[in-house]
């Protein structure tokens, strides 16, 4: 069950952070003007996706380690399950946690990248 859901999850986020990377680059052209800088923003964001990746893949090895996980048994101790469930609950709380302290004064909503974009139009001169 956990894959499916995850999945989910994962292309909602990508989704939804590429979406607003579009109405931050809207933004940035209002306040900075010319020339937009959608590939900064772009290369950013992928940058600071590859290095949650190596934290994860880091940090993964060391929970392993600090829960008592040994790859060498054929039957982990009941101490280690607890401690595999306790940091399997545990980390990804505090991380999103940590996600929303972050975003919390994030304050482009849909109404103000709508007005944002409307007038962008009117400074080009679009139709």
């Amino acid at each position: 069950m956990p894959i499916p859901l995850m999945s989910f999850g994962i292309g909602g986020l990508f989704t939804l952070m590429m979406s607003m990377t579009a109405d931050v680059c809207d933004m940035d052209e209002l306040e900075n003007g010319m020339p937009r800088k959608e590939g900064t923003f772009g290369a950013i964001y992928w940058l600071m996706v590859k290095i949650g990746q190596a934290l994860a893949l880091i940090l993964g090895g060391l929970v392993l380690k600090v829960v008592g996980f040994d790859p060498g048994v054929a039957s982990q101790s009941v101490e280690t399950i607890t401690n595999l469930r306790l940091a399997d609950i545990i980390i990804p709380a505090s991380t999103a946690f940590l996600a929303i302290l972050v975003m919390w004064k994030y304050d482009l909503s849909e109404e103000k990248a709508r007005a944002i974009k409307k007038k962008l139009v009117e400074l080009r001169g679009e139709l």
